[in-house]
């Protein structure tokens, strides 16, 4: 999933800004700060093991906007600004849920964790008693089980 993100940054970034333009290269250059910026704090968030499909969908949303400023620019100046604020706030939104999402992640994966090595303790434990009271434990159920059986001599 994180090298299509890549791919999809690398290429939404690097087509060329507009040359003339009511858009600055500076305000393009700072949203594509902003969105690498929250990509990487969502790739974190993924390593950690956090669910980072929400962010990588707003991500890719703020990338969409991004290419439109940048093909409308020319013609709709102030609407390609609006567009790279949007692509900025969505941008700052998915910087500030990372963390969010990261430390949820790194949680779960405690908890799955301490889970494995819970259960780890008890199959080592429930062999233990097994090899230690095996017999006892198996002689006393097969007394109970044949206790109203009486044993005979056969006559041969």
């Amino acid at each position: 999933m994180a090298p299509c993100l890549i791919t999809l940054v690398l290429l939404g970034f690097f087509q060329g800004i507009p040359n003339s333009s009511a858009a600055g290269a500076s305000e393009f250059s700072a949203a594509d700060r902003m969105i690498q910026s929250a990509f990487i704090a969502t790739y974190k968030a993924e390593q950690n093991g956090g669910n980072v499909s929400s962010l990588v969908f707003e991500l890719n949303e703020a990338i969409r906007l991004v290419q439109k400023a940048q093909a409308e620019n020319s013609t709709n100046p102030l609407q390609a600004t609006q567009d790279l604020q949007s692509a900025n706030q969505i941008a700052e939104n998915v910087l500030s849920e990372s963390s969010f999402v990261s430390k949820e992640g790194a949680s779960i994966r405690e908890t799955k964790m301490i889970e494995a090595v819970g259960g780890a303790v008890a199959v080592i434990a429930a062999a233990v008693l097994i090899y230690i009271y095996g017999d006892k434990v198996y002689r006393r159920i097969w007394l109970f089980v044949y206790r109203d059986y009486v044993v005979r001599k056969r006559n041969e």
